[in-house]
């Protein structure tokens, strides 16, 4: 059966570009980065970071049955290349 276009279907609500940008944000957005891969970063706000980088991980996954949860993890450290396939963006 055809489902209706913008319908309340089991489409996704997030695309690979929704991904990509949460993982940029939070790679600017870690303790680590903000110190400079220092030593002294509070582990307080890198405990933090880290929940919020695992609900984001978990939302994402309920979404997306396809979700590949270790590599948004990965993408979210700072460094990590975000547009790892350079394809032209072929499936």
């Amino acid at each position: 059966m055809p489902r209706a276009f913008n319908s309340l279907s089991s489409r996704t609500k997030f695309a690979k570009r929704h991904y990509e940008a949460v993982a940029l944000a939070m790679q600017h957005a870690c303790p680590v980065a903000l110190l400079g891969r220092s030593s002294n970063a509070d582990p307080i706000r890198r405990n933090q970071w880290e929940s919020v980088r695992n609900e984001l991980t978990d939302m994402f996954a309920r979404d997306n049955s396809e979700f590949k949860r270790d590599r948004f993890m990965y993408a979210c450290e700072p460094g990590a290349n975000v547009k790892a396939r350079t394809n032209g963006g072929a499936r």
